[in-house]
């Protein structure tokens, strides 16, 4: 994404105040989840935006708030979501993006079932702003004419009563609280067919600027990890430094679980966890143990074949992402799929490599290509 910004270097910023938007969807805003001072902004290669960094100050404006937004105007919501930064909230699929201003959802899944280890209860999440989720998720049912899936853990409901909207419960393994997993069980991609995800604490967000005007952005992430003393559930906000959140830290952190989540500075936009890592033992690397490391194959083995949590045969598709087969791993079903859904593919396979980064080749290769 190529930013537009509207705000410099050195310049204070409220909580929701719009910081940068996307230059070829200029309807789509970036807003700040903080006050404070816009300190840094780097670029990347080809002018993307690389970081834009905002440095909490408590003598920062707070969000003035206002009047609640009308939530019975489809065209009203959408313009709201777009202007007050909740807009990147959401992702498609197929292809795992940002959807665009004008699409709509043929449904959209609430996501509230986490099973990744240690991950924060959706339960204990929302006890304080059941409200405010409720009626997140019943403005949810004005973006689409289809319905809106609450998934969340064995329990009570925990989303409004509504003949448009769906509970299901999943449990069990991590698979179960993966978005793709809901919507290969629900509502299968097709052809033609565009569904929605977003994650429970954002819904609620998006509930609370609906009912009082103000835009929230704090969320409950959990801190654990062989690296870590205990689990911990911290309140924090999107993009916050992860040394800011845990202290000094002794070993590495990666920005979401032990199996999807990535060395990371900063808390990533859809990560609710940060695993802590012990400090890597000092190894003597030797000329052999490189060469052997390097010249490893993708071995076909029973723990490839219950890699991937839906219906897909896991070797045909590895080797289709490995080729960059995209025609065969579209036949495969690798629409239904996007980065975290191949991440145990990518811990089991003996060759490796990173699968996410293949499957976003691939994806992108059909996407340019799609009608």
């Amino acid at each position: 994404m190529r930013p537009r910004f509207e705000l410099a270097e050195g310049d204070r910023v409220a909580p929701g105040q719009v910081v940068f938007r996307d230059r070829a969807r200029a309807e789509i805003a970036f807003v700040s989840p903080v006050a404070g001072v816009v300190s840094d902004i780097a670029y990347g290669p080809r002018k993307t935006l690389s970081a834009c960094i905002v440095t909490t100050d408590d003598s920062a404006p707070g969000d003035a708030g206002g009047s609640a937004p009308g939530d019975d105007d489809p065209a009203a919501i959408r313009a709201t979501l777009l202007e007050r930064g909740f807009w990147p909230a959401f992702r498609t699929r197929p292809f795992g993006r940002m959807p665009a201003p004008a699409d709509r959802p043929d449904a959209i899944f609430v996501n509230t079932a986490q099973t990744g280890p240690q991950a924060p209860d959706p339960r204990l999440i929302l006890a304080p702003q059941t409200e405010a989720f409720h009626h997140g998720v019943t403005v949810l049912t004005r973006l689409t004419e289809g319905e809106v899936f609450v998934c969340q853990p064995p329990c009570a409901p925990l989303g409004p009563q509504n003949d448009r909207i769906r509970h299901a419960s999943f449990s069990g393994s991590r698979a179960a609280g993966l978005a793709s997993t809901h919507i290969d069980r629900l509502f299968p991609i097709r052809l033609g067919r565009r569904v929605w995800t977003i994650d429970v604490q954002d819904v609620a967000a998006i509930g609370h600027l609906f009912l009082t005007g103000r835009f929230h952005a704090d969320r409950v992430i959990s801190v654990t990890g062989p690296g870590s003393d205990q689990t911990r559930l911290i309140r924090t906000s999107p993009g916050a430094k992860i040394a800011d959140i845990c202290g000094p830290l002794d070993g590495p952190a990666l920005s979401g679980d032990a199996t999807s989540g990535k060395r990371a500075a900063f808390l990533g936009r859809f990560d609710t966890q940060i695993t802590l890592l012990p400090p890597a033992k000092p190894t003597k690397r030797t000329w052999f143990r490189h060469a052997a490391k390097a010249t490893h194959a993708a071995i076909p083995t029973a723990a490839l074949d219950t890699a991937l949590a839906l219906d897909i045969l896991a070797v045909p598709m590895l080797r289709a992402l490995s080729l960059g087969d995209s025609e065969m791993a579209e036949r495969l079903g690798c629409l239904a799929l996007v980065e975290e859904d191949v991440a145990t593919l990518t811990r089991r396979c003996t060759s490796g490599a990173d699968y996410g980064a293949l499957l976003r080749g691939v994806l992108n290769d059909l996407e340019r290509d799609a009608p």
